[in-house]
Protein backbone atom coordinates (compact mmCIF):
# COMPACT_ATOMS: atom_id res chain seq x y z
CA UNK A 1 0.00 0.00 0.00
CA UNK A 2 2.99 2.26 1.20
CA UNK A 3 4.65 1.50 -1.97
CA UNK A 4 1.60 2.22 -4.03
CA UNK A 5 1.30 5.61 -2.70
CA UNK A 6 4.62 6.38 -3.21
CA UNK A 7 4.72 5.35 -6.97
CA UNK A 8 1.06 8.12 -7.22
CA UNK A 9 2.50 10.72 -5.47
CA UNK A 10 5.76 10.46 -7.70
CA UNK A 11 4.08 10.07 -10.92
CA UNK A 12 1.84 13.39 -9.94
CA UNK A 13 5.26 15.29 -9.27
CA UNK A 14 5.90 14.61 -12.55
CA UNK A 15 3.13 14.93 -14.74
CA UNK A 16 2.90 18.20 -12.72
CA UNK A 17 6.09 19.49 -13.58
CA UNK A 18 5.57 18.14 -17.32
CA UNK A 19 2.64 20.45 -17.34
CA UNK A 20 4.40 22.85 -15.61
CA UNK A 21 6.89 23.05 -18.52
CA UNK A 22 6.86 26.16 -21.46
CA UNK A 23 6.41 24.87 -24.59
CA UNK A 24 8.18 25.79 -27.64
CA UNK A 25 6.49 28.03 -30.73
CA UNK A 26 7.61 26.64 -33.92
CA UNK A 27 6.47 29.35 -36.89
CA UNK A 28 6.58 28.09 -40.45
CA UNK A 29 8.49 30.26 -43.23
CA UNK A 30 9.70 29.68 -46.75
CA UNK A 31 9.00 30.15 -50.31
CA UNK A 32 8.42 28.81 -53.99
CA UNK A 33 11.05 29.71 -56.37
CA UNK A 34 11.62 29.09 -59.59
CA UNK A 35 14.70 30.40 -61.78
CA UNK A 36 15.28 30.88 -65.35
CA UNK A 37 18.52 31.56 -66.20
CA UNK A 38 20.13 32.00 -70.04
CA UNK A 39 23.75 32.00 -70.81
CA UNK A 40 25.99 33.29 -73.79
CA UNK A 41 28.67 30.57 -72.74
CA UNK A 42 29.97 27.67 -70.67
CA UNK A 43 30.59 28.94 -67.72
CA UNK A 44 31.71 27.41 -63.93
CA UNK A 45 28.68 27.12 -62.14
CA UNK A 46 27.04 24.95 -59.48
CA UNK A 47 23.77 23.72 -58.41
CA UNK A 48 22.72 22.70 -61.61
CA UNK A 49 24.18 26.37 -63.19
CA UNK A 50 22.01 28.01 -60.55
CA UNK A 51 25.13 29.46 -58.64
CA UNK A 52 26.99 31.06 -61.18
CA UNK A 53 30.97 31.55 -60.54
CA UNK A 54 32.66 32.48 -63.72
CA UNK A 55 33.18 32.24 -67.65
CA UNK A 56 35.37 29.59 -69.17
CA UNK A 57 37.93 30.55 -71.36
CA UNK A 58 38.42 30.42 -75.07
CA UNK A 59 38.84 27.13 -76.33
CA UNK A 60 39.33 26.67 -80.18
CA UNK A 61 38.63 23.22 -81.93
CA UNK A 62 40.60 22.70 -85.47
CA UNK A 63 38.52 24.81 -87.19
CA UNK A 64 39.31 27.88 -84.83
CA UNK A 65 35.92 28.07 -83.49
CA UNK A 66 35.91 28.63 -79.73
CA UNK A 67 33.90 25.33 -78.67
CA UNK A 68 33.28 27.50 -75.20
CA UNK A 69 31.14 30.43 -77.04
CA UNK A 70 27.75 27.81 -76.50
CA UNK A 71 24.57 29.36 -75.38
CA UNK A 72 22.83 27.93 -73.17
CA UNK A 73 19.38 27.81 -70.80
CA UNK A 74 17.68 26.43 -68.24
CA UNK A 75 14.11 26.47 -65.65
CA UNK A 76 14.61 24.72 -62.02
CA UNK A 77 12.63 25.18 -58.24
CA UNK A 78 15.21 23.32 -56.85
CA UNK A 79 15.98 26.53 -54.60
CA UNK A 80 12.31 26.56 -52.87
CA UNK A 81 13.06 26.42 -49.20
CA UNK A 82 10.91 25.30 -45.86
CA UNK A 83 12.25 26.66 -42.41
CA UNK A 84 10.93 26.78 -38.84
CA UNK A 85 11.97 29.07 -36.58
CA UNK A 86 11.59 27.81 -32.80
CA UNK A 87 11.13 29.43 -29.83
CA UNK A 88 11.46 27.49 -26.42
CA UNK A 89 11.53 27.62 -22.52
CA UNK A 90 14.22 29.94 -20.38
CA UNK A 91 17.56 27.84 -19.88
CA UNK A 92 20.33 29.36 -17.01
CA UNK A 93 18.74 32.85 -17.45
CA UNK A 94 19.29 32.70 -21.16
CA UNK A 95 16.49 33.25 -23.98
CA UNK A 96 16.70 30.39 -26.62
CA UNK A 97 15.83 29.44 -30.10
CA UNK A 98 16.35 27.35 -32.85
CA UNK A 99 16.42 26.94 -36.59
CA UNK A 100 15.71 23.97 -38.93
CA UNK A 101 15.96 25.00 -42.97
CA UNK A 102 16.33 23.35 -45.53
CA UNK A 103 15.81 23.30 -49.63
CA UNK A 104 15.76 20.54 -52.55
CA UNK A 105 19.38 21.63 -53.94
CA UNK A 106 20.80 18.48 -52.38
CA UNK A 107 23.64 16.52 -54.16
CA UNK A 108 22.20 13.25 -55.76
CA UNK A 109 21.95 11.70 -59.47
CA UNK A 110 18.24 13.90 -59.77
CA UNK A 111 19.47 17.13 -58.08
CA UNK A 112 16.84 17.26 -56.34
CA UNK A 113 17.90 15.98 -52.56
CA UNK A 114 16.41 17.65 -49.73
CA UNK A 115 19.23 19.49 -47.97
CA UNK A 116 19.65 21.14 -44.87
CA UNK A 117 20.77 24.68 -44.97
CA UNK A 118 20.75 25.44 -41.54
CA UNK A 119 20.14 23.48 -38.13
CA UNK A 120 21.45 25.29 -34.94
CA UNK A 121 20.35 25.75 -31.08
CA UNK A 122 20.90 29.63 -29.88
CA UNK A 123 20.99 31.16 -26.34
CA UNK A 124 20.56 34.59 -25.51
CA UNK A 125 21.52 37.02 -22.67
CA UNK A 126 21.20 40.51 -21.92
CA UNK A 127 24.77 40.80 -23.79
CA UNK A 128 26.01 37.56 -24.09
CA UNK A 129 24.50 34.92 -26.98
CA UNK A 130 26.06 31.50 -28.17
CA UNK A 131 24.91 29.80 -31.32
CA UNK A 132 25.74 26.05 -31.97
CA UNK A 133 25.09 24.04 -35.04
CA UNK A 134 25.11 25.04 -38.88
CA UNK A 135 24.63 28.15 -39.87
CA UNK A 136 25.74 31.34 -42.21
CA UNK A 137 29.48 32.10 -41.68
CA UNK A 138 30.01 34.96 -39.55
CA UNK A 139 32.49 36.50 -42.24
CA UNK A 140 29.81 36.58 -44.49
CA UNK A 141 26.42 36.23 -42.77
CA UNK A 142 25.76 39.75 -40.76
CA UNK A 143 26.43 41.79 -44.03
CA UNK A 144 25.53 40.42 -47.45
CA UNK A 145 24.85 42.17 -50.81
CA UNK A 146 20.68 43.08 -51.82
CA UNK A 147 20.67 40.93 -54.85
CA UNK A 148 18.58 37.87 -55.64
CA UNK A 149 20.65 35.84 -57.31
CA UNK A 150 21.89 32.31 -55.36
CA UNK A 151 25.43 33.07 -55.30
CA UNK A 152 24.97 36.36 -53.61
CA UNK A 153 28.29 38.14 -54.92
CA UNK A 154 30.12 35.25 -54.44
CA UNK A 155 32.95 34.62 -55.90
CA UNK A 156 34.57 38.60 -54.78
CA UNK A 157 32.71 38.03 -51.19
CA UNK A 158 32.54 35.21 -48.95
CA UNK A 159 30.03 32.68 -49.18
CA UNK A 160 29.68 29.70 -47.05
CA UNK A 161 27.06 27.92 -44.41
CA UNK A 162 28.99 25.87 -41.80
CA UNK A 163 29.02 24.10 -38.23
CA UNK A 164 30.22 26.38 -35.72
CA UNK A 165 30.39 26.99 -32.27
CA UNK A 166 29.75 31.24 -32.07
CA UNK A 167 29.73 33.84 -29.23
CA UNK A 168 28.60 37.12 -29.49
CA UNK A 169 29.30 39.86 -27.15
CA UNK A 170 26.92 42.79 -27.56
CA UNK A 171 26.97 46.72 -25.81
CA UNK A 172 25.89 50.13 -26.45
CA UNK A 173 25.97 48.95 -30.72
CA UNK A 174 29.65 47.14 -30.66
CA UNK A 175 29.33 43.13 -31.37
CA UNK A 176 32.53 41.12 -30.57
CA UNK A 177 32.22 37.49 -32.28
CA UNK A 178 34.61 34.34 -31.95
CA UNK A 179 33.62 31.66 -33.86
CA UNK A 180 34.88 28.06 -33.90
CA UNK A 181 34.04 26.14 -37.23
CA UNK A 182 34.37 23.00 -39.13
CA UNK A 183 33.62 22.54 -42.93
CA UNK A 184 30.46 20.43 -44.23
CA UNK A 185 28.79 21.56 -47.45
CA UNK A 186 31.76 24.51 -48.65
CA UNK A 187 35.31 22.99 -48.38
CA UNK A 188 38.94 23.04 -49.19
CA UNK A 189 40.61 21.40 -52.37
CA UNK A 190 43.61 19.18 -52.29
CA UNK A 191 44.68 15.72 -53.77
CA UNK A 192 41.29 14.12 -53.41
CA UNK A 193 39.18 17.23 -55.20
CA UNK A 194 36.69 18.66 -53.10
CA UNK A 195 36.70 17.52 -49.20
CA UNK A 196 36.17 18.48 -45.60
CA UNK A 197 38.47 15.53 -44.39
CA UNK A 198 41.57 18.48 -45.04
CA UNK A 199 40.17 20.20 -42.09
CA UNK A 200 39.03 17.67 -40.29
CA UNK A 201 42.33 16.10 -40.34
CA UNK A 202 44.28 18.71 -39.21
CA UNK A 203 42.11 18.70 -36.25
CA UNK A 204 42.26 22.15 -35.50
CA UNK A 205 39.06 24.14 -36.08
CA UNK A 206 38.36 27.34 -38.62
CA UNK A 207 38.79 30.28 -36.33
CA UNK A 208 37.04 33.47 -37.30
CA UNK A 209 37.00 36.72 -34.93
CA UNK A 210 35.05 40.20 -36.01
CA UNK A 211 34.38 43.18 -34.22
CA UNK A 212 31.37 45.01 -35.68
CA UNK A 213 29.54 48.59 -34.67
CA UNK A 214 25.92 49.53 -35.24
CA UNK A 215 24.47 53.03 -34.86
CA UNK A 216 20.92 53.47 -36.74
CA UNK A 217 21.04 53.11 -40.52
CA UNK A 218 25.31 52.61 -40.06
CA UNK A 219 27.21 49.79 -40.04
CA UNK A 220 30.82 48.93 -39.83
CA UNK A 221 32.99 45.82 -39.27
CA UNK A 222 36.21 43.77 -39.51
CA UNK A 223 37.29 40.07 -39.04
CA UNK A 224 40.13 37.98 -39.41
CA UNK A 225 39.55 34.22 -40.58
CA UNK A 226 42.40 31.29 -39.69
CA UNK A 227 42.21 28.33 -41.53
CA UNK A 228 44.64 25.19 -41.05
CA UNK A 229 44.49 22.20 -43.10
CA UNK A 230 45.98 19.02 -43.39
CA UNK A 231 46.31 17.84 -47.36
CA UNK A 232 47.58 14.73 -47.48
CA UNK A 233 47.50 11.34 -45.37
CA UNK A 234 50.35 9.50 -47.11
CA UNK A 235 52.13 9.26 -50.85
CA UNK A 236 54.31 7.22 -52.43
CA UNK A 237 57.82 7.33 -53.01
CA UNK A 238 60.36 5.27 -54.62
CA UNK A 239 57.37 2.24 -54.84
CA UNK A 240 56.98 2.72 -51.06
CA UNK A 241 53.73 4.41 -49.05
CA UNK A 242 54.69 6.57 -46.31
CA UNK A 243 52.62 8.38 -43.24
CA UNK A 244 52.58 12.02 -44.15
CA UNK A 245 54.65 14.47 -41.86
CA UNK A 246 54.07 17.32 -43.84
CA UNK A 247 53.50 20.92 -41.97
CA UNK A 248 49.81 21.93 -42.42
CA UNK A 249 48.73 24.50 -45.11
CA UNK A 250 47.78 27.61 -42.79
CA UNK A 251 45.87 30.84 -44.42
CA UNK A 252 44.67 34.02 -42.85
CA UNK A 253 41.83 36.11 -44.34
CA UNK A 254 41.15 39.39 -43.35
CA UNK A 255 38.03 41.27 -44.10
CA UNK A 256 36.24 44.50 -43.94
CA UNK A 257 32.98 45.67 -44.44
CA UNK A 258 30.68 48.58 -43.82
CA UNK A 259 26.86 49.64 -44.65
CA UNK A 260 24.96 52.53 -44.47
CA UNK A 261 21.10 52.67 -44.90
CA UNK A 262 18.71 56.32 -45.26
CA UNK A 263 15.12 56.00 -45.97
CA UNK A 264 14.34 54.22 -49.42
CA UNK A 265 18.39 54.34 -50.41
CA UNK A 266 20.83 51.83 -49.28
CA UNK A 267 25.00 50.74 -49.71
CA UNK A 268 26.72 48.14 -48.90
CA UNK A 269 30.27 47.19 -49.42
CA UNK A 270 32.86 44.85 -47.97
CA UNK A 271 36.63 44.03 -49.34
CA UNK A 272 38.49 40.81 -48.45
CA UNK A 273 42.16 39.24 -48.68
CA UNK A 274 41.31 36.02 -49.48
CA UNK A 275 44.36 33.01 -48.68
CA UNK A 276 43.31 29.58 -49.28
CA UNK A 277 39.68 30.46 -48.99
CA UNK A 278 38.35 27.85 -51.75
CA UNK A 279 36.15 26.81 -49.07
CA UNK A 280 34.30 30.60 -48.64
CA UNK A 281 33.80 30.25 -52.50
CA UNK A 282 36.49 32.63 -53.13
CA UNK A 283 39.24 32.47 -56.22
CA UNK A 284 42.36 31.21 -54.34
CA UNK A 285 43.91 27.88 -52.77
CA UNK A 286 47.36 26.17 -52.62
CA UNK A 287 50.13 24.65 -54.43
CA UNK A 288 53.18 22.48 -54.08
CA UNK A 289 56.10 24.95 -53.24
CA UNK A 290 58.84 22.22 -52.51
CA UNK A 291 59.39 18.36 -52.87
CA UNK A 292 61.88 16.88 -50.27
CA UNK A 293 64.55 13.93 -51.32
CA UNK A 294 62.07 11.99 -49.40
CA UNK A 295 59.16 12.75 -50.97
CA UNK A 296 56.81 15.01 -48.59
CA UNK A 297 56.14 18.62 -49.72
CA UNK A 298 55.89 21.90 -48.41
CA UNK A 299 52.55 24.14 -50.02
CA UNK A 300 52.15 28.14 -50.38
CA UNK A 301 48.84 29.80 -50.31
CA UNK A 302 47.24 31.26 -53.48
CA UNK A 303 46.08 34.54 -52.73
CA UNK A 304 43.33 37.13 -53.84
CA UNK A 305 41.52 40.02 -53.05
CA UNK A 306 37.84 40.49 -53.74
CA UNK A 307 35.45 43.59 -53.25
CA UNK A 308 32.07 44.15 -54.22
CA UNK A 309 29.99 47.57 -53.68
CA UNK A 310 25.66 47.42 -54.14
CA UNK A 311 23.65 50.08 -54.33
CA UNK A 312 19.58 49.53 -53.81
CA UNK A 313 16.24 51.85 -54.10
CA UNK A 314 12.59 51.04 -52.91
CA UNK A 315 9.70 52.40 -54.40
CA UNK A 316 6.87 51.91 -52.82
CA UNK A 317 3.66 51.36 -55.63
CA UNK A 318 -0.27 51.68 -54.84
CA UNK A 319 0.19 47.71 -55.03
CA UNK A 320 3.62 46.40 -53.54
CA UNK A 321 6.82 48.50 -54.29
CA UNK A 322 9.72 47.92 -56.73
CA UNK A 323 13.15 47.16 -55.34
CA UNK A 324 16.40 48.19 -57.97
CA UNK A 325 19.74 47.20 -57.23
CA UNK A 326 22.90 47.40 -58.93
CA UNK A 327 25.76 45.19 -57.38
CA UNK A 328 29.61 45.65 -59.07
CA UNK A 329 32.25 43.50 -58.01
CA UNK A 330 36.14 43.16 -58.90
CA UNK A 331 38.35 40.25 -57.93
CA UNK A 332 42.89 39.64 -58.66
CA UNK A 333 44.72 36.87 -58.47
CA UNK A 334 47.45 37.53 -56.75
CA UNK A 335 49.13 34.37 -56.95
CA UNK A 336 51.74 32.63 -54.33
CA UNK A 337 54.90 34.08 -52.58
CA UNK A 338 56.99 31.16 -53.84
CA UNK A 339 57.31 29.07 -57.00
CA UNK A 340 54.78 26.44 -57.39
CA UNK A 341 57.05 23.19 -58.28
CA UNK A 342 54.34 20.51 -58.27
CA UNK A 343 50.13 20.83 -58.10
CA UNK A 344 48.07 23.45 -57.66
CA UNK A 345 44.41 22.83 -55.81
CA UNK A 346 42.18 25.55 -55.80
CA UNK A 347 38.64 27.13 -56.86
CA UNK A 348 38.59 29.15 -59.96
CA UNK A 349 40.90 28.81 -63.30
CA UNK A 350 44.17 28.56 -63.00
CA UNK A 351 45.31 31.14 -65.98
CA UNK A 352 43.06 33.80 -64.54
CA UNK A 353 43.88 37.26 -64.04
CA UNK A 354 41.30 39.41 -62.61
CA UNK A 355 37.53 39.05 -62.98
CA UNK A 356 34.62 41.83 -62.95
CA UNK A 357 31.15 42.15 -62.75
CA UNK A 358 28.19 44.91 -62.94
CA UNK A 359 24.88 43.38 -62.12
CA UNK A 360 22.13 45.38 -62.07
CA UNK A 361 18.27 43.74 -61.17
CA UNK A 362 14.81 44.95 -60.56
CA UNK A 363 12.28 43.28 -57.94
CA UNK A 364 8.30 43.62 -58.17
CA UNK A 365 7.17 42.52 -54.88
CA UNK A 366 3.26 42.45 -53.90
CA UNK A 367 2.08 40.47 -50.95
CA UNK A 368 3.00 37.06 -51.17
CA UNK A 369 4.80 37.35 -54.53
CA UNK A 370 7.92 38.47 -56.29
CA UNK A 371 8.76 38.49 -59.42
CA UNK A 372 12.38 39.94 -60.83
CA UNK A 373 14.88 40.19 -63.35
CA UNK A 374 18.57 40.53 -63.41
CA UNK A 375 21.47 41.32 -65.87
CA UNK A 376 24.51 39.34 -65.27
CA UNK A 377 27.79 40.78 -67.19
CA UNK A 378 30.83 38.76 -66.00
CA UNK A 379 34.43 39.27 -67.70
CA UNK A 380 37.26 37.31 -66.99
CA UNK A 381 41.13 38.45 -68.27
CA UNK A 382 42.54 35.18 -68.80
CA UNK A 383 46.15 34.66 -69.73
CA UNK A 384 49.52 32.76 -69.21
CA UNK A 385 50.48 31.95 -65.55
CA UNK A 386 54.16 32.06 -64.26
CA UNK A 387 56.07 29.80 -61.83
CA UNK A 388 53.99 31.99 -59.43
CA UNK A 389 50.79 31.87 -60.94
CA UNK A 390 51.00 35.34 -61.47
CA UNK A 391 48.84 36.26 -65.13
CA UNK A 392 50.29 38.10 -68.07
CA UNK A 393 49.46 38.11 -71.50
CA UNK A 394 45.79 38.52 -70.77
CA UNK A 395 42.62 38.60 -73.45
CA UNK A 396 39.25 39.31 -71.68
CA UNK A 397 36.29 36.62 -72.14
CA UNK A 398 33.23 37.96 -71.24
CA UNK A 399 29.79 35.82 -70.46
CA UNK A 400 26.29 37.39 -70.42
CA UNK A 401 23.96 35.83 -68.07
CA UNK A 402 20.20 36.93 -68.03
CA UNK A 403 18.22 35.86 -64.84
CA UNK A 404 14.29 35.63 -64.22
CA UNK A 405 13.06 34.98 -61.01
CA UNK A 406 9.62 34.20 -58.98
CA UNK A 407 8.90 33.62 -56.23
CA UNK A 408 5.82 32.94 -53.65
CA UNK A 409 6.60 33.46 -49.57
CA UNK A 410 4.89 31.88 -46.96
Amino acid sequence: MKKTLFMAALMSMFIGGAKAQEKPSIKLYGFVRNYACFDTRESMTSNSEQFYYMPKDEAFDANGDDINAQPNMMLLSITTRLGANITGPEFLGAKTSAKIEADFAGFGTSNTVLRIRQAYAKMDWEKNSVLLGQAWHPMMGDMMPDVFSLETGAPFTPFSRTPQLRYDYKNKGFTLTATALYQFQYTSYGPDGSSFNYARNAIVPELYFQAMYKNGGFQIGAGVDLLTIKPRQKFEHNGATYKCKEDPVVSVSPTVFASYKNGNWGVKGRFTYAQNAAHLSMISGYGVTNIDANGEQEYGTLNSVGGWVDVTYKQPLKKGFLTFCCFAGYTKNLGCQDDIVGSIYMRGEKNMDNMWRVAPSLLYTHNAMSFGIEYNPTTVAYGTADSRYKVKDTHNVTNHRICAMMKYNF
